[in-house]
């Protein structure tokens, strides 16, 4: 298939960029005052990151691609880098500068293997029909919008539950590399009054354009976060995506279409192009040595029970005692609460999540015999009510 020309694509990709960021935030049910310096300012990422993807593909028109094998060396040297940069931190050893000269190394890579992700999941996503023509140019096929990815730390995310149950009433971007302090002096702040439970956590990604997401050190990780938030650029020209911020129930099919597609063409994309065999330690993670996602869904079930009782301190209690308990066999969460939970929930196919839409939508995916069926047919709703129907037709 013919692709565009890199100055189109460069044109369409600063329009994208700019609607994006004019999407704003979602309407919650309780108002947050945050100091500026603590926001994640959106246009300002946008307008200090955007011209930097269009100097490096413009020095590709000059330049000599990389090959195939080239790429799959930087890629898997990325991954191995971020895993040694992971085990330094996690030591809490005195490596400060070994990170520092491992992070320097990385940086020299990352424009190309952020070049080589992209077009593995392009090629993907052109076998699943997910190309289009453009309306000036009938002879262009190519994937809109394009796959553009820039790796490096997301904004962390302030979410806020009603404490007597779970429930999101409140939800802001803060800046990346908010602080453990800081973090714990907002929720204190906010949990003062009694009445809500609040938490500051990190996410993979989101869904500026480009995306922004986190260096992950394996394979399946790095291509499921990036197509991830792909699936929201494809779904913000759809019915469903237009309306992600109009409620909740809309965020929650929204995020849950991405991650079940994410999936699937993360699978697709380790298919067609595996890495090397000398490198399969770093294809996926390693097997869980307990299921984490039972452990949530029985936890959120026990809790749920507890809240609905008004039982709400031991509720809370429960919480932390399951966190030790997965500390203990060697999975950490700083905070398992009700905020903690209420973010999870709109994650439907989750085991942190009871909300029956995972169902739905897992059905959905089942009976669309592809991706690219589940994504034209997902990206055509407009509320959970549609799905019922959607799945009472003809398969």
């Amino acid at each position: 298939m013919r692709a565009p020309p890199a100055w189109l694509a460069t044109w369409l990709s600063a329009g994208l960029a700019v609607a994006l960021c004019l999407g704003g935030s979602a309407v919650v049910s309780l108002a947050i005052d945050l100091p500026e310096p603590d926001e994640f300012n959106v246009v300002r990422w946008e307008l200090e990151h955007l011209p930097n993807k269009w100097l490096y593909l413009t020095g590709r028109l000059f330049g000599r691609d990389v090959s195939s094998e080239e790429g799959d060396e930087r890629l898997v040297r990325y991954l191995d880098l971020t895993r040694r940069i992971g085990d330094l931190a996690a030591a809490d050893a005195l490596g400060v500068d070994a990170i520092a000269r491992l992070r320097a190394e990385r940086e020299e890579i990352e424009n190309d293997v952020e070049a080589v992700v992209e077009g593995r999941i392009t090629a993907v996503l052109e076998d699943a029909g997910l190309d289009s023509s453009l309306p000036l140019f009938p002879g262009v096929r190519w994937v809109f919008p394009p796959v553009d990815v820039e790796f490096g730390q997301p904004p962390a995310v302030l979410a806020v539950s009603r404490r007597d149950r779970i429930e999101l009433v409140a939800r802001r971007p803060l800046r990346p590399g908010y602080s453990r302090e800081d973090a714990i002096a907002r929720e204190q702040a906010l949990e003062a009054d009694g009445d809500v439970s609040a938490l500051v956590l990190g996410i993979g990604g989101a869904a500026t354009y480009p995306s922004i997401v986190a260096p992950q050190d394996t394979y399946q990780e790095l291509i499921d976060t990036v197509a991830h938030e792909w699936v929201h650029h494809y779904l913000f020209f759809k019915p469903l995506g237009r309306r992600i911020l109009d409620s909740e129930e809309l965020r929650t099919l929204n995020e849950t279409v991405a991650n079940i597609a994410a999936r699937d063409l993360a699978q697709l994309v380790m298919a067609r192009y595996p890495l090397p065999e000398s490198a399969g330690h770093l294809q996926a993670p390693a097997p869980a040595t307990i299921d984490v996602g039972a452990a949530l869904r029985t936890l959120r079930l026990q809790v749920d029970a507890l809240l609905a009782h008004g039982r709400i301190e031991e509720a809370e209690e429960l919480m932390e005692q399951a966190r030790l308990g997965l500390a203990e066999q060697g999975v950490f969460f700083r905070r398992i609460n009700q905020a903690y939970f209420a973010f999870q929930n709109v994650y439907a196919d989750q085991p942190a999540s009871t909300d029956v839409l995972g169902d739905q939508l897992l059905r959905l995916r089942e009976r669309s015999g592809s991706v690219g069926g589940f994504l034209r047919a997902a990206g055509e709703l407009t509320s959970a009510k549609d799905l019922p129907e959607l799945l009472a037709g003809e398969p």
